[in-house]
């Protein structure tokens, strides 16, 4: 599929990119869901990693980055909140409700935190990445919903998971503020250059390269026909 977008990819037709690669989600999505068992997300995130890896790749985000701000994301969150019963808030979902937020920063903090340590970072780096990556959001309510959706999560512990991702999304920049807060005596720590940023600039700019010379080119090959004509 990779090779085959990015042969696709090197038309010189700009218009069909967005259109192939819209298509090329919902197909893996749907067979995702109808061949495999698993959730749509899975298709469609997979379908992104394709399309990632192919020349036009930062031409279709462009594309899609408006329609998802401004449409698809607030869909979903509203489709989400209109389906969320919240329980009876006695005490012990209140008190599953608070282990969850535990768990849910805990989790990341550990788990990313000793994979950031493996890759050499510093005690207070783990830290910071773990605490970054603490924040949940449409994933965890896509996976909650599917399983409500299948039987195998009661309907009770919806609530609790809507908690979770609220409370996770709201704490996550607060903690981050305390871990790169300097001490005293300490300097603010430096940012630091990227090579990652300079690719995607470099990538960016040929994607527009690229446009200019197709557009340059159609453009002579019209003139060209008129005086054919």
């Amino acid at each position: 599929l990779g090779w085959y977008m990015t042969k696709v990819m090197h038309d010189k037709d700009l218009h069909r990119f967005p259109l192939l690669a819209f298509v090329l989600c919902l197909v893996m999505a749907f067979c995702a869901e109808e061949f495999f068992g698993v959730a749509d997300i899975i298709g469609a995130f997979s379908a992104g990693v394709i399309i990632a890896t192919t020349p036009k790749a930062k031409y279709i985000e462009s594309k899609f980055s408006p329609l998802s701000y401004l449409l698809l994301t607030p869909i979903f969150f509203a489709s989400i909140g209109i389906k969320v019963v919240l329980p009876k808030m006695d005490a012990a979902i209140v008190l599953f409700a608070v282990m969850m937020v535990l768990v849910a920063v805990v989790s990341k903090l550990i788990g990313c935190g000793l994979g950031a340590k493996l890759c050499g970072f510093t005690n207070r780096q783990c830290v910071q990445v773990g605490f970054g990556m603490a924040c949940r959001g449409e994933v965890a309510l896509i996976v909650a919903n599917k399983g409500m959706a299948m039987g195998l999560m009661p309907p009770a512990f919806f609530g609790p998971v809507i908690i979770m991702v609220v409370c996770a999304a709201m704490l996550t920049p607060i903690l981050l503020k305390l871990v790169f807060k300097p001490t005293k005596g300490e300097a603010p720590e430096e940012m630091e250059q990227s090579d990652l940023v300079d690719r995607y600039d470099e990538v960016e700019q040929l994607d527009y390269v690229s446009q200019g010379l197709l557009a340059a080119n159609d453009k002579l090959r019209e003139k060209n026909q008129k005086k054919k004509d």
